[in-house]
């Protein structure tokens, strides 16, 4: 089927969930406005990630889809509210819709829009509710760009694999109260750690990041760092800070966030160690300088390849990555990775940025 670009009136991306999936997929939604910059272009997401595109310039409604409510409300009001969901979908009208998930319920999804194009990927019978079928790259690369083939299907290039995330001016006042709190001068340096990670397997240990900041501490002069986390994350951060050893009066925790908060708390630091999760790829569409730490999952599709200011250490086990949730043995991948490997890596990044 071909597509012209030039009678395209509105779009639709569906790509619900994850949070750190959604700013990936920003890269994708700026490309495509760049191509059709006259076009209302929509997204559907799940609650959670309303906040990562609010202020997005490229993005003209975001289409909430709330799943988790709808799962657990009383059958007739599920009956009710799914029925006008999709019948709000369908009376938007789209010239096109993308299905960047590709599960049988965002296929169905697009399906229902009733767009005269709709693009998605050849995954077995999903592939069946789409009239553009695209057959995704087999070996792994960024993230960022593994959608866009489905852009280049219609004859629209990628725009970069630079994500976005746009903060406001309460964001970045919250970020500065913060940092005025815990006495941090304009220009002074600060390193941030995150703990967290959705699997339980992407965790590289608290005692772990502890010794990674007791060098920190003993090797730069001058820096502080602080931990970040977000809901139920705390009693991790408070657990790193309780196993260091070295001077804590520079170690402190973020104080709680909104997404947009965490965003501004993080783009005011000099560099940020994570583990692979939704806030290494904050500091990544803000351009902060990070080591991301890969165990089950592959360094090549969550770190942009080839840029200087983004580095990782990864598992050499024969097993990683395995993208698994769960582990037959002791997490060996995240528990083999020492601190002073990410410390070198690290002190490697700055001074890989400082010299430009």
């Amino acid at each position: 089927m071909k597509v012209e670009l030039k009678k395209i009136r509105r779009a639709l991306i569906i790509r619900h969930k994850a949070i750190g999936d959604i700013i990936l997929v920003t890269a994708f939604i700026r490309a495509l406005k760049k191509a059709l910059p006259w076009a209302e272009i929509d997204m559907v997401v799940e609650p959670m990630g309303v906040e990562v595109l609010r202020g997005n310039p490229n993005i003209s409604n975001i289409i909430v889809y709330e799943k988790n409510r709808l799962k657990k409300a009383p059958l007739g009001v599920k009956i009710r509210d799914t029925t006008a969901f999709y019948a709000g979908l369908a009376g938007r009208k789209y010239d096109i819709v993308f299905d960047l998930w590709g599960n049988l319920r965002t296929a169905l999804m697009s399906f229902l829009t009733g767009a005269k194009a709709r693009v998605g990927f050849n995954f077995r019978g999903r592939k069946y509710f789409y009239n553009i079928v695209v057959k995704p790259d087999e070996p792994p690369k960024y993230n960022a760009f593994y959608h866009m083939d489905l852009l280049k299907a219609i004859g629209i290039p990628d725009d970069g694999g630079k994500t976005d995330f746009f903060l406001d001016k309460e964001d970045e006042k919250y970020a500065e109260n913060f940092y005025s709190s815990i006495n941090v001068q304009s220009g002074e340096s600060v390193i941030g750690l995150n703990p967290a990670g959705t699997w339980i397997t992407k965790r590289w240990p608290e005692y772990k990041f502890a010794q990674l900041a007791d060098i920190i501490i003993g090797s730069f002069k001058g820096k502080k760092i602080v931990i970040v986390w977000g809901p139920g994350e705390k009693p991790m951060a408070e657990k790193i800070l309780s196993l260091i050893t070295a001077d804590k009066s520079v170690v402190f925790l973020a104080p709680p966030t909104t997404l947009k908060q965490l965003g501004a708390v993080i783009a005011r630091m000099d560099a940020f160690v994570s583990n692979d999760g939704a806030p290494n790829h904050l500091a990544t569409a803000l351009d902060v300088p990070g080591v991301t730490v890969f165990g089950p999952t592959n360094y090549k599709s969550w770190v942009p390849a080839g840029n200087a200011r983004h580095a990782e250490v990864h598992s050499k086990l024969a097993c990683a990555p395995c993208d698994k949730m769960a582990c037959p043995t002791a997490i060996e991948c995240m528990n083999g990775i020492e601190a002073m490997e990410v410390f070198l890596k690290l002190e490697a990044l700055l001074e890989a940025v400082k010299k430009g």
